[in-house]
């Protein structure tokens, strides 16, 4: 039986092993850290997955998956959109771009001659970010927010320092919204983080091989070169499981009730047969459905002003070591962050 998920050759690459099964076997049966599952690889059916509430989030998700937004069902999971939708999406989001733009810059044109690319820019670049995203949301200055860094920096913390951190940003969180509320907004605050961080790692990797400078200046290009950083390398699947509740039919196979499904993005997302054109036709980085990420608008200009700031302000940056010998920091996931990127500017 085959075991997911199948390792990656690449960092933006992806085993052959999936294209093999999307051919062969678009729906089947695999061993997982999760228990025996279904491994859906066929770009339709995992969009019909996505999609269709015979496959429950909530029946799936275990206890380090996400939270209150991320592991419920419509309606419940509508209702509780519609506590942060009106300041997700294009026009809340735009309102922060000069802020996320400015930060970037200053980050890139002090990143030292020698660095690691996670804790020199993409860590303290989705930072910055949040905080401003966060305290428009909740009507806070961004500067009060600075607690977040501390709970959310993947270096090494004392777990007592992290802990009080954590602790103040929820004392003044909740000084601005109710506690459901609340559980919507970290729910945003570590999912996007930790999405961001890892996106932005393979975004570089496509860009130094554009190579960099010829993006300056070339926002069309730099779009382009996000999407298909995003399609190559979403940011992983656990976060999709779904469970049968009843018997359903796919991709030629029998589903029973109570089947875990993982639908692969990174599978999908390669699919032949997948739509063309359409920004939102041609990956499935962000999710399809009532659990589409809220944070897809914030995601896009992040990576967007963040390669705009690299190729303007560190045109000579490359990586220190080949691409093939990047690690990344756990093998669960389809895609997870690298674990560290050291850079040269």
């Amino acid at each position: 039986m085959t075991q997911y998920p199948l390792r990656r050759p690449h960092p933006l690459g992806v085993h052959p092993g999936y294209e093999h099964l999307r051919e062969k076997c678009p729906v089947a049966e695999v061993g997982s850290p999760y228990g025996p599952a279904w491994l859906v690889t066929r770009y339709a059916d995992v969009v019909a997955v996505l999609a269709d509430p015979r496959f429950s989030r909530a029946a799936a998700a275990t206890q380090d998956d996400g939270g209150i937004l991320l592991n419920t069902d419509p309606p419940e999971h509508a209702r509780l959109r519609r506590l942060v939708v009106a300041h997700t999406g294009a026009a809340g989001v735009e309102r922060l771009r000069p802020a996320a733009e400015a930060a970037a810059s200053d980050l890139a044109q002090g990143i030292p001659v020698e660095a690691e690319f996670l804790s020199a820019f993409a860590e303290p670049f989705s930072h910055r970010v949040l905080a401003l995203f966060v305290g428009q949301l909740v009507g806070l200055p961004h500067q009060d927010l600075d607690p977040m860094a501390t709970v959310l920096t993947l270096a090494r913390v004392p777990d007592g320092e992290r802990a009080a951190a954590f602790t103040e940003l929820h004392r003044r969180l909740r000084r601005q919204v109710d506690e459901e509320t609340l559980a919507v907004v970290c729910n945003i605050i570590f999912g996007g983080h930790a999405a961001v961080v890892a996106a932005l790692g393979y975004c570089l990797l496509a860009a130094l091989a554009e190579p960099l400078p010829r993006l300056a200046g070339d926002p069309a290009r730099i779009s382009e070169v996000v999407e298909e950083t995003l399609r190559l390398a979403p940011p992983g699947d656990r976060t999709l499981l779904r469970r049968t509740t009843e018997p359903v039919d796919l991709g030629g196979r029998r589903l029973p009730a109570g089947a875990l499904v993982v639908p692969s993005i990174a599978a999908a997302n390669r699919d032949p047969d997948r739509p063309a054109g359409a920004r939102t036709g041609r990956h499935l980085a962000f999710g399809r459905g009532p659990h589409a990420c809220l944070g897809m608008a914030l995601a896009r200009m992040e990576l967007r002003a963040a390669l705009k700031a690299l190729a303007e302000h560190a045109p000579g940056l490359r990586l220190a070591v080949d691409a093939e010998n990047l690690r990344r920091t756990c093998e669960e996931l389809s895609v997870s962050p690298l674990a560290a990127i050291p850079i040269r500017v």
